[in-house]
């Protein structure tokens, strides 16, 4: 007697989060073997001479557009002491509690974590607990070429450059 052959149910389109343009379909073997990130067509990672590696924008970015979505890995609060100690100290984000004291911590896996801190912000970065990202949202207009900044809201760990 044949045995059924399990059918897998047809994936949804993949959609790229930058330009809403769907990607080409690919086989399931085809498409493990090809993980690549999605690339973002706003923004690029360059070197700024007065803050050292950063996010620059590649075109115009008007206030209130979304950046990045970027998935984090929310860290436990007993874990956050010895990240701490790491150079990951220097690129996670509180994640809830009390901003300057205990709470979670967050691991952006995206490029939201080279965002600089400036006093005068072009951007910010909302916490999206549901879906669990970190939001990155231009708050003026951010021209081409232009480093996109945040105000990094904590005690500074170490000597603003601007």
């Amino acid at each position: 007697m044949r045995r059924p052959v399990r059918r897998l149910r047809r994936a949804p389109p993949i959609v790229r989060a930058s330009t809403s343009e769907p990607c080409s379909a690919v086989s399931d073997a085809a498409g493990i073997s090809l993980l690549l990130p999605i690339p973002n067509d706003r923004i690029e990672v360059r070197v700024s001479p007065v803050r050292g590696r950063g996010i620059f924008a590649r075109t115009a970015i008007v206030s209130g557009t979304l950046i990045e979505a970027a998935p984090v890995i929310v860290i436990p609060i007993a874990d956050c002491p010895a990240l701490d100690r790491t150079i990951i100290h220097d690129y996670y984000f509180h994640w809830d509690g009390d901003p300057e004291g205990e709470g979670r911590g967050a691991l952006g896996l995206g490029l939201v974590t080279l965002c600089n801190h400036a006093s005068r912000p072009n951007a910010r970065v909302e916490r999206n607990l549901v879906r669990q990202t970190l939001d990155l949202i231009a708050s003026s207009l951010i021209g081409p070429g232009e480093e996109v900044t945040i105000d990094y809201r904590c005690t500074l760990w170490f000597e603003s450059r601007e």
